[in-house]
């Protein structure tokens, strides 16, 4: 497995993936994965958001696509699986949990889509410039 690495360093050493060197094509030999469905692997997140492993996760097609709008309908549908799984996941960290994804290349590194899965509840204000997201701790 990878050494994980903060997110500052991370960000600090990325560059932008394409098809030729996605990190999400593959056997995910560098990642711990949580869960498989026929169309998605969810995974914990190598750079998380936040210092704190075990709670950062991601859910990936396993088909190479950028964006929500081009998921078949088989693709689509299996995420209902993932989100059960998900949703059972934080209820044994007694945890609540929000999703997000950008659907657009602005500020992405991987082009393969991936959503992202955080303890807490969003604050507010979600984007503020400096930091990607405010969060209010979420533990029951």
């Amino acid at each position: 497995m990878q050494q994980k690495l903060t997110r500052a360093q991370y960000e600090a050493t990325c560059g932008y993936t394409t098809k030729e060197n996605c990190p999400f094509c593959g056997d995910f030999a560098n990642h711990e994965i949580l869960h498989r469905t026929e169309y998605w692997t969810v995974v914990f997140a190598l750079y998380p958001y936040f210092d704190r492993e075990g709670e950062h996760i991601l859910a990936i097609p396993k088909r190479h696509t950028e964006f929500t709008s081009s998921l078949s309908k088989e693709e689509f549908g299996d995420f209902v699986e993932v989100e059960k799984f998900v949703q059972q996941f934080y209820q044994k960290q007694q945890t609540e949990y929000f999703s997000f994804i950008r659907e657009s290349k602005s500020n992405k590194s991987i082009e393969h889509l991936h959503y992202h899965f955080l303890p807490g509840i969003p604050s507010s204000k979600l984007l503020d410039g400096e930091k990607y997201i405010k969060i209010k701790n979420g533990k029951k």
